[in-house]
């Protein structure tokens, strides 16, 4: 193409080479009185005009406006200590220190569980539908929780439902496994492995049945030996309270140790607390007073609630 052509064509579309107009810079004022920053929109090929400004847009300008309103000496500002006595981190006190780096030996220990019960019983329900399962027998989740003693007084076949059944396992499970964390906090050293048959809750009723039936025993054997029939007991044949009570045996010389045991059930939940003594000596002491207590009340109250 000739340089003639060429420039008549430039000629006719000068148009597309026009410059472009220069933007119009909106200014915002900064929290900061005395500073101003600009800023361009987007350029838009378009030629429509500007749409209104939206809801957000008008909370924005009003929280600006009201911002910039506030003075600077009245605005929540972070001030750095500069004192001699702060410094970076904080730091423990030597008598924090020592109490970490050398704990006390405290004389209870403490386990909480808590188990959900609609959980037990589509556990119970599964094991009664399974094809090998006799009627009227315990499932294996029930003997795997209870020990034989338990199972026996348990009441499998009171009348409850498996609904019942599942409620009084829950709060069984939850007492075991808060014991098993209470004993495994008390004994170190591996002694404090217990399991759940190592564990034994007995409540006021299955503990009077046993007494009763040491009480005939020891009858009828006075009575085929013809002599004079001995307490086994030891004078502490009657059972007071209808709290259940738990007994763990511990590995090593302990045997078997009572353990304070709590449980509650609410709703679709079965909580339990256990309390063990971690010093005998301290065990022995409370146990004691707890008599003396005992007599004292006796005396003074006459009401059997407060015995």
């Amino acid at each position: 193409m000739s340089s003639r052509t060429l420039s008549s064509v430039l000629r006719s579309r000068a148009s597309i080479f026009k410059p472009r107009q220069p933007q119009l810079l909106h200014r915002v004022s900064c929290p900061n009185p005395g500073q101003t920053r600009s800023y361009a929109p987007k350029h838009s090929s378009s030629s429509s005009p500007p749409a209104d400004p939206s809801q957000n847009d008008l909370l924005n300008t009003k929280l600006r406006t009201l911002i910039n309103a506030i003075p600077p000496s009245q605005k929540i500002r972070y001030v750095k200590d500069s004192s001699p006595s702060s410094t970076t981190h904080p730091t423990t006190t030597p008598s924090l220190l020592s109490a970490l780096l050398h704990p006390s030996r405290l004389p209870y220990t403490i386990g909480t569980d808590i188990c959900h019960i609609p959980r037990i019983l589509l556990l119970l329900r599964r094991q009664l539908s399974e094809p090998g399962y006799v009627e009227g027998e315990m499932p294996r989740f029930w003997t795997r929780v209870l020990t034989p003693l338990e199972a026996r007084y348990s009441g499998w076949n009171s009348p409850g439902g498996v609904e019942g059944r599942a409620r009084f396992i829950a709060g069984r499970w939850a007492a075991k496994e808060a014991v098993i964390k209470a004993v495994s906090a008390a004994y170190s050293g591996g002694r404090g492995k217990v399991f759940m048959h190592d564990i034994v809750i007995l409540n006021a009723k299955t503990q009077s049945a046993i007494k009763e039936g040491l009480k005939a025993a020891a009858r009828i054997e006075a009575r085929e030996s013809g002599g004079a029939q001995q307490d086994q007991l030891g004078g502490e044949g009657e059972v007071k309270g209808g709290s259940p009570r738990a007994f763990v045996k511990v590995p090593g010389e302990e045997g078997w140790v009572e353990v304070s045991v709590s449980i509650s059930h609410d709703g679709e939940y079965a909580t339990a607390t256990a309390l063990v003594a971690v010093d005998q000596k301290i065990a022995a002491g409370v146990k004691k007073e707890k008599s003396l207590v005992r007599g004292v009340v006796a005396k003074t109250y006459t009401d059997a609630r407060y015995l």
